[in-house]
């Protein structure tokens, strides 16, 4: 409605309809403004049109805790806590499509958040690191992003697979991953390996600690040794990750693989610069505070509070309760806890052992 004291200017009515104009159009963009602000603070909606196909009703699938609060927080209040850190570390059972689809959330919002500004201040992210990827594919990534081209192209996600040809690398399906990538692609952060190349994981494995040039140990910091029971916890993981298969003379040096890894996976974040920030995709064991890449980088000058580690873990059936998942001996070495369905998966140990006994067979014994 126009306002009653423009009646005066019925004698000038070319004067008074572009005051009219001009009031409706204040009032679009204050109202547009408005809404433009509230969308700028909001998340994105969190994927929870489940793909897991295990227990999607459980009452704590889509729940996110916080270590901070110990309680459970909104996915506004986590998003936030995403966008203000510098490093994020983002972990995952590596088959489960659910916790893909939460990590290429967790870069939208990240992306969303700071490009509205309302996280100023707060270093940006240049990368993601890629535990799936080694230096051996850094040529087939230099070219698919046009690097020392003479024309670019513009490529997309399925490119990034089918130029990796990622089937050949023994990860999960690409299409699982995809999502990352191109959620990666829409906000420009640049991907980048973080595994170790497969020679050295193999020198490591074979001669130990011996098989790192000294300096490069010291500069990585596995040279330090983890706390007596964080490194008997690893050991444990060690074997049973191996079935209990793997004999007791080389679950030493299968640690420091496992050592060697987080350290790689640390520096590949560090790399991002002095005043750029990180973002890792990696196992849930990758990401732990006590004795994975956290770790590292907190050896190596990084301030606890710029480190955000994310766990995605699927639910349980019979443990329905927040407490079974972190309370005592459950309690989480991670920042936040985003909880999902399960993925129905074979048993890896019954095909292990039958992989073990055939190639036993083969070798009379």
């Amino acid at each position: 409605m126009v306002p009653s004291h423009f009646g005066s200017l019925g004698r000038f009515p070319r004067l008074r309809a572009a005051l009219v104009t001009a009031v409706l159009a204040a009032g679009l963009a204050t109202a547009g403004l408005r809404a433009a602000t509230a969308d700028n603070r909001d998340v994105p909606p969190m994927p929870i049109d489940w793909r897991s196909g295990e227990q999607r009703d459980h009452p704590l699938a889509g729940k996110i805790w916080s270590r901070a609060t110990n309680a459970l927080v909104s996915a506004q209040d986590y998003g936030m806590a995403l966008a203000k850190s510098r490093f994020i570390l983002l972990g995952e059972n590596h088959d489960n499509a659910d916790h893909h689809e939460l990590q290429a959330w967790a870069i939208r919002t990240i992306a969303k958040l700071r490009g509205a500004r309302i996280v100023e201040g707060a270093p940006q992210a240049d990368t993601i690191a890629m535990e799936m990827l080694s230096p051996e594919q850094q040529v087939t990534l230099d070219r698919f992003y046009g690097r020392n081209a003479k024309v670019p192209r513009q490529r997309d996600a399925a490119d990034f697979g089918r130029m990796l040809k990622w089937e050949t690398l023994g990860w999960p399906d690409y299409k699982l991953y995809e999502p990352i990538v191109a959620a990666a692609l829409d906000a420009r952060l640049v991907i980048v390996p973080a595994n170790p190349s497969r020679d050295e994981t193999r020198k490591i494995g074979r001669e130990g600690l011996g098989g790192v040039d000294a300096a490069e140990a010291a500069r990585l910091a596995i040279d330090k040794p983890l706390a007596a029971t964080d490194q008997a916890s690893l050991v444990a993981e060690i074997a049973k990750s191996h079935c209990d298969m793997l004999p007791a003379a080389a679950l030493g040096n299968m640690t420091l693989v496992q050592r060697l890894r987080d350290a790689r996976m640390a520096d590949a974040m560090l790399e991002a610069g002095t005043y750029k920030g990180s973002i890792l995709i990696a196992g849930n064991g990758h990401v732990r505070e006590d004795r994975g890449v956290p770790w590292y980088m907190t050896r190596r000058g990084i301030a606890e509070g710029e480190i955000t580690s994310v766990m995605h873990v699927e639910v349980s059936g019979d443990l329905t309760s927040l407490g079974d998942y972190v309370a005592g001996e459950a309690r989480p070495m991670a920042d936040y806890i985003v909880f999902t369905p399960r993925q129905p998966r074979a048993d890896s140990c019954e095909e292990m052992r039958r992989q073990v006994g055939e190639m036993k067979a083969r070798k009379g014994g």
